[in-house]
């Protein structure tokens, strides 16, 4: 079998840099899985956007390599911005596909960009399945970020429309969580069945074994990462760490994410941020790390007290995940799909727009040390028995075959 990966947006290495502009949990995912997918002798090729003179092919490991794909301007572009730009990289991509001569059995696109690159080559390649997964949708972002979703920065008319038509013509759709189900029916009127399979997490990386003792962090803190995007609620967070500072008095919030090169929005929502944590008296309290080097995050987990999920809107939420497998108990938004895993053995879930539900969730487990410490343990092997690649690949590998 010959399996075609389509994610075109963000920056798609062997090795994900995450904090990265629009690089995160979906980079993680593809590559993780095309590498399990090529241990089954699944060959894997993952098309993404070329841009800023990369390597045009990279492999990832045997059976599993990057191809990138020329579109529109030679520098990096944020995902709201590629879309003019994708009937260009539909058009490259056959181009390059039969002057190789490949021929793929399925062919199966990551977010809405990809779905719609898919739509346009299904009628040029023959007999190949379309499989998809969105990893966010439209509909449901627009609704939770409310007077926040500009129609100028996320472009969301274009992009309901075309997930519409994804979700309607797909072969098949894999859902990371049972929140796609429900938002596919309410908010696009499509009553289809989806395969739900989470993403997984890297168990020997993510690790209380996997730390690194030079990293000066403080003796207590409240640990949160991700991209900047208005999304990922760490305005939510700070608002309610305001009242965990008040109670907990010796505790600390950090906040890792950002890019080496921030986009226009991510220096205005970081200067945001700054502003709202000066404004509520937090800056001997609130640590804004940047981005975290990924050899370090295990560390960033497993030495925290709590990690917090304050999400607007997230279908998934993997950060959660990898706290868990660093034996870290967790509280999360119930805006974001992983909330349908978590249960009060291994983490609490909130609503972050109500910072004291919010705080109160966080004040419990720092003030409950041993109840925290066997959430961890548990979420350790919670996580060990679901949430391996190993076990998601082999679930996708079989969904591919059902075809």
């Amino acid at each position: 079998m010959r399996v075609m990966f389509l994610s075109i947006h963000g920056y798609v290495d062997p090795v994900p840099d995450l904090g990265q502009a629009d690089t995160g949990g979906q980079v993680v995912y593809i590559i993780e899985v095309a590498k399990k997918l090529a241990r089954m002798s699944i060959k894997v090729d993952i098309y993404t956007r070329w841009f800023e003179g990369r390597r045009r092919i990279e492999k990832i490991t045997d059976g599993a390599r990057i191809i990138r794909i020329p579109c529109g301007p030679k520098h990096f572009i944020r995902k709201e911005e590629l879309f003019p730009f994708l009937d260009e990289f539909a058009t490259n991509l056959v181009s390059f596909i039969k002057e190789k001569g490949i021929r793929y059995d399925i062919m199966h696109s990551h977010y809405w960009d990809a779905g719609y690159v898919a739509l346009k080559l299904k009628s040029r390649l023959n007999e190949v399945k379309h499989v998809h997964t969105s990893h966010s949708l439209g509909a449901a972002k627009k609704e939770r970020l409310g007077t926040i979703a500009s129609e100028k920065i996320y472009h969301f008319n274009t992009r309901i429309y075309w997930e519409k038509k994804i979700i309607e013509n797909a072969d098949a759709i894999i859902a990371t969580s049972p929140f796609e189900q429900d938002i596919i029916k309410k908010y696009y009127n499509v009553d289809r069945v989806v395969k739900i399979i989470p993403p997984g997490v890297d168990t020997v990386f993510f690790s209380p074994m996997n730390t690194r003792e030079q990293v000066d962090l403080p003796n207590r803190y409240v640990f949160s990462t991700g991209r900047l995007d208005y999304t990922k609620g760490f305005d939510l967070l700070i608002k309610a760490f305001y009242h965990v500072a008040k109670e907990v008095q010796d505790v600390k919030l950090i906040l890792g994410g950002g890019s080496h090169k921030p986009t226009d929005l991510e220096i205005k929502i970081r200067g945001e941020l700054d502003q709202l944590i000066n404004k509520l008296g937090l800056k001997s309290k609130v640590i804004q790390t940047g981005r975290i080097p990924n050899e370090l995050l295990p560390t960033y987990y497993a030495k925290a007290n709590v990690v917090a999920v304050p999400s607007r809107y997230d279908l998934f939420g993997m950060v959660a995940l990898e706290a868990l497998a660093c034996e870290t108990p967790v509280v999360v938004s119930k805006y974001a799909g992983v909330s349908r895993y978590i249960t009060e053995n291994i983490g609490l879930i909130s609503n972050p727009e109500d910072e004291h539900d919010f705080a109160e969730k966080i004040i419990y487990i720092l003030r409950n040390k041993e109840i925290a410490s066997r959430m961890g343990k548990n979420g350790r092997k919670f996580i060990l028995s679901n949430f391996t690649w190993e076990n998601i690949a082999n679930r996708i590998r079989e969904t591919y075959e059902e075809l």
